[in-house]
């Protein structure tokens, strides 16, 4: 059974990871409350935004 929910989030996930990863690479810096946010968070946030995109594209498979 196709899961079209599934393919939608999955095509988010890999945006947001798309988005992470310009920001890794650029060296984009991101403020809030006045605290600077390190890069490191955003190299973890890509591995786990596209291992959840991939589990859901594979689960769309069954």
């Amino acid at each position: 059974m196709k899961r079209p929910a599934s393919l939608v989030t999955a095509i988010f996930l890999l945006l947001l990871a798309c988005a992470q990863l310009c920001r890794v690479f650029l060296g984009v810096s991101v403020v809030a409350a006045g605290v600077e946010i390190p890069i490191w968070p955003s190299a973890i946030a890509i591995v786990v935004l596209v291992a959840l995109a991939v589990w859901l594209l594979l689960e769309r498979k069954k």
